[in-house]
């Protein structure tokens, strides 16, 4: 199911992205995680993780590295920033921490897709 709707997920971004790496899917019960790396066609990388109870994200990290892996930018849902707006979703914007609206990985390739456009 999870691998199904990363598939489906890649799909709707052809051009964007060209392979995905290290996928590790673990599912027990109705608790699944997700890892994987996303290789864009710049030859930069989006890492991902989520963690889901049934079908509902509860925990997520996407970040978006560059070849070297030093990070363009990030998103995520841990609490730590309790000053964000969007807390507990914010994004990392070089030293900063940010508002954000992307809280899926389809937002988040739209978000890059566009930034890249």
């Amino acid at each position: 199911m999870m691998q199904d709707r990363l598939r489906s997920t890649i799909d709707a971004y052809p051009g964007l992205i060209e392979d995905a790496e290290d996928l590790e899917i673990i599912q027990k019960s109705m608790v699944s995680r997700l890892k994987a790396k996303l290789r864009l066609f710049d030859g930069s990388m989006l890492s991902i993780r989520e963690v889901r109870i049934k079908e509902e994200v509860i925990a997520y990290s996407y970040y978006w590295l560059r070849s070297n892996e030093t990070v363009i930018m990030g998103w995520d849902n841990a609490p730590h920033h309790k000053g964000v707006g969007t807390c507990p979703h914010h994004k990392h914007i070089g030293d900063g921490v940010e508002d954000s609206q992307e809280r899926n990985l389809g937002s988040v390739l739209r978000f890059i897709k566009n930034f890249l456009a």
